[in-house]
């Protein structure tokens, strides 16, 4: 006995390195350059805030983040499961210590006349009552626990970057949302007009065919020319509504509620931020959720590789009984005992090896999709550094040509008050500036929404 005492002893002793791989940070592409070509984009800000979304210099934009933030079913579920996260931590911790258990039992026995009775007055029907205390205890000798809690820990940051990952995602939605509905709503306006001018131009010139100064294929073609611009205006105002209807659900409304207003014109172009490739794994959510999945594969390893080993169980347990609740543990109703266990797998038929083997796989899985999250990490930036530089070059040839047909325009005005253009000449003049402020628009709006992506792609701040 005291042999089996000691090997116990030296068992327990001997649990103090847990089997399976430790968790090593994987190695990381690291290109020099986040764009083959060096891209001159103006300039750049300091370190990402939590609240990036400021940098567009909008109050009524920050207040719609707020309010999506707030209210969003998606980050309230994310933070409910990263609740739960953090209870299974707990509870994974809660293995280390010693079980300890109570119970108390009460019976109405009947043991018949023809069976004798346990007690000393001969009773046959007789109340009886017992209770007990145990305690178990699971050494843990090969790690298999630790590994259980190392799993859950890296479980729960993969959850705590999930939850900022949604976050992340709510934010440049609502943002790109609410710059949308701004653009399109100006869009809007700017074609109406358009429309207005051209339906104007259609009356001069029908009049102008009554009196013999135009063909009839004039009057056709300023018709084809109409019908075109009045075409592009139900798909504006279609995509006007249902993003509307995004930005609402984006910030927890339903889509009749009412929504701020947005003028494009509030929205500052912002300084776009630098970051150098080491530090974009570091930001990214997904990049860091995808090193945690590895994390907690790597621990999963460990421990199907523990439950191959011997597991040794310890218990005691103090108990007593009587016919009275007080004389449980009167002199003589006492029991008790202490023993000790090992239970070693011998032969499974290849389930527990199989199972390491599942584990190693997976492990190979979620190491090859840290490595496509961080590739993907890199390929989004660069693709919105490459349309930024190519949305800066598409706005100043917008600018160009408001600033050109604007001039047409006025000039044509002047020359029709001096009696050396015609009416139709100036509303054509118009249409031509109305065209070139929509396209300046969607220009605009295509490089703030490209800002978005950016801070996106870059992955936000930590927001709190």
């Amino acid at each position: 006995m005291k042999r089996v005492a000691i090997a116990c002893a030296v068992l327990v002793l001997a649990g103090c390195a847990a089997v399976g791989p430790d968790y090593q940070k994987p190695v990381t592409p690291a290109p020099a350059s986040l764009t083959r070509d060096a891209l001159s984009l103006g300039s750049t800000a300091g370190p990402i805030a939590p609240d990036w979304w400021k940098v567009f210099g909008s109050p009524a934009l920050d207040a719609m983040v707020a309010e999506g933030l707030a209210n969003s079913p998606t980050v309230a579920a994310a933070r409910a499961t990263l609740r739960a996260a953090q209870e299974n931590v707990a509870a994974q911790r809660g293995l280390f210590a010693p079980q300890v258990q109570a119970g108390y039992n009460f019976t109405r026995q009947n043991v018949g006349q023809s069976q004798q009775s346990p007690l000393n007055s001969g009773d046959s029907v007789f109340n009886y009552h017992t209770a007990s205390l145990s305690v178990g205890y699971t050494p843990d000798l090969f790690g298999g626990t630790r590994r259980t809690v190392e799993q859950a820990g890296a479980q729960l940051d993969s959850q705590r970057w999930q939850l900022q990952g949604a976050q992340l995602t709510l934010a440049s939605n609502l943002v790109g949302a609410a710059l949308q509905v701004a653009m399109l709503a100006e869009q809007v306006d700017l074609t109406t007009q358009a429309v207005d001018a051209m339906q104007e131009q259609l009356r001069v010139m029908r009049n102008l065919q009554r009196n013999g100064y135009a063909s009839g294929l004039d009057v056709a073609t300023q018709e084809n020319l109409l019908s075109q611009v009045q075409q592009s205006l139900p798909p504006l105002q279609k995509s006007l509504e249902q993003t509307r209807n995004l930005m609402a659900v984006l910030m927890g409304r339903t889509p009749d509620a009412s929504l701020p207003q947005l003028r494009l014109a509030d929205i500052r172009p912002p300084a776009l931020p630098q970051v150098v490739p080491s530090e974009l794994v570091a930001r990214r959510p997904d990049v860091r959720q995808a090193e945690s999945d590895l994390h907690a594969a790597s621990a999963a390893i460990g421990i199907a590789k523990a439950a191959r080993f011997p597991q040794l169980n310890l218990t005691a347990s103090l108990g007593g009984g009587a016919t009275e609740f007080g004389r449980m543990f009167s002199a003589g109703n006492p029991v008790w005992s202490i023993g000790s266990g090992l239970l070693a797998p011998i032969f499974d038929g290849g389930t527990l090896q199989a199972r390491q083997r599942v584990a190693e796989a997976q492990f190979d899985a979620a190491a090859a999709q840290y490595r496509g999250a961080v590739l993907t990490a890199f390929q989004n930036v660069s693709d919105t550094l490459y349309a930024l530089d190519i949305d800066q070059r598409a706005l100043q040839a917008a600018d160009a040509s408001v600033a050109a047909t604007r001039a047409g325009y006025e000039l044509t005005q002047s020359q029709l008050t001096q009696g050396y253009a015609s009416r139709p000449s100036m509303l054509a003049a118009q249409q031509a500036w109305l065209q070139a402020r929509a396209a300046r628009v969607a220009s605009y709006g295509t490089l703030v929404g490209d800002s978005v992506a950016l801070y996106q792609a870059l992955g936000g701040g930590a927001i709190p």
